[in-house]
């Protein structure tokens, strides 16, 4: 019997890191998936791309949000607004990451061909923030004119894979030349309460109408850009990480923005 039991622990640890490797090598593979067709107007020069989460993609308040986005943008010459529906690829939580960052690499490289396009403006949720970078990375190395990208992330997701839970954390708003991450530190969505170390971070976990929402916390962050921070667009693309430094923190009560 004495026997038995390290070799019972070996076969077990052994059997878990299989497990683990196997889920970690399929996390990482994206499902297959066309391209998001924009039907971009001809001469566009600054785009909106709103982007939903993992089973997301029929939010009313991205519905919404997307609405207000193009009422603030209508006034502005060359601007279009758009939804970026990459559902039903996105409805596979796992791969949700890696299938994000796929389409997002071969949306960038499609606007790179976009020849008049002088500013992005990438508004994410979710798993839904591992597109941003990959579109801004794609676009940059295709794209030769000076250009400006800006994201807003909206309570990111940050499990790269299966097991590097702090990658988005790490990584998630490195491309943009200014990122804004809109978290909640208390909700059940896992790996979603920490602060980003490549955008400004406005924290609004402790903001007086959340006492009011009723729907899972993960969605808060959403609401609160939907309610606060579009009336605030599309003067986001004159903010810098000069003033608003990457990885520093404001929390909502010394953020007083106001509603529409």
């Amino acid at each position: 019997m004495k026997g038995r039991a390290p070799r019972i622990v070996a076969t077990l640890a052994a059997v878990v890191c299989l497990v683990v490797g196997a889920l970690e090598i399929y996390a990482r593979q994206p499902v297959a998936a066309p391209t998001p067709v924009l039907d971009l107007p001809p001469g566009v020069s600054t785009l909106v791309l709103v982007i939903h989460g993992s089973g997301d993609a029929d939010s009313p308040l991205l519905v919404e949000t997307v609405t207000r986005l193009k009422t603030r943008y209508q006034d502005v010459p060359d601007a279009a607004v758009r939804f970026v529906r990459w559902s039903p690829a996105s409805d596979q939580r796992l791969r949700a990451a890696a299938t994000a960052q796929a389409i997002g690499s071969r949306l960038g490289t499609t606007l790179a061909g976009v020849t008049t396009l002088r500013e992005l403006h990438l508004i994410a949720h979710s798993s839904g923030t591992f597109m941003p970078d990959a579109i801004c990375g794609a676009w940059r190395a295709g794209q030769q004119a000076p250009a400006r990208v800006t994201m807003v992330l909206l309570d990111p997701f940050q499990i790269r894979g299966f097991v590097d839970w702090s990658w988005g954390a790490r990584e998630h708003g490195r491309c943009a030349d200014f990122a804004l991450a809109v978290i909640n530190t208390d909700d059940p969505a896992p790996s979603t309460n920490r602060t980003l170390a490549q955008a400004f971070n406005l924290d609004v976990t402790a903001h007086p109408e959340r006492a009011t929402f009723t729907r899972n916390g993960h969605y808060w962050p959403v609401q609160y850009y939907r309610d606060h921070l579009v009336a605030q667009e599309p003067d986001s693309g004159l903010r810098t990480h000069a003033t608003e430094a990457r990885g520093a923190v404001r929390l909502v009560s010394e953020f007083p923005a106001k509603k529409r």
